[in-house]
């Protein structure tokens, strides 16, 4: 058992806390307040960030640009990510959970991505 399979049990545990436990949340405590309008955007940026990753643009980008901007941009979502995590984790817990969980899974993507290109 290597370092892959206790990363995807990890992945799973996360991806089943960040569907079910906000589901939990509403169900125990109603909705409560809504979410800061900064953890929104935040929140946005993670999915837009994946969504350019995924459908290949920054593959449309020159190299060195593709280069000097993939990384950064990555770490610097990760960063408000988890600095809007805290801050909405004392507002409203359904709603930083789930924040929380796209976050460190951007991290830990960001980090695989920076050990494979410089293997």
């Amino acid at each position: 058992m290597g370092i892959t399979s206790f990363l995807i049990g990890i992945f799973g545990a996360i991806l089943v806390i960040i569907f079910v436990y906000p589901l939990i949340m509403v169900r125990k405590y109603g909705k409560g307040p809504s979410p800061y309008k900064w953890s929104y955007f935040v929140f946005g940026l993670l999915i837009i960030n994946w969504l350019l990753y995924s459908t290949g643009f920054y593959t449309l980008l020159p190299i060195k640009i593709a280069d000097l901007i993939f990384i950064p941009i990555w770490f610097f979502v990760c960063a408000l990510g988890a600095l809007f995590t805290i801050f909405e984790f004392k507002n409203n817990k359904a709603f930083a959970v789930p924040l929380a969980g796209f976050t460190f899974i951007s991290f830990v993507f960001a980090l695989f991505i920076i050990g494979i290109t410089q293997m």
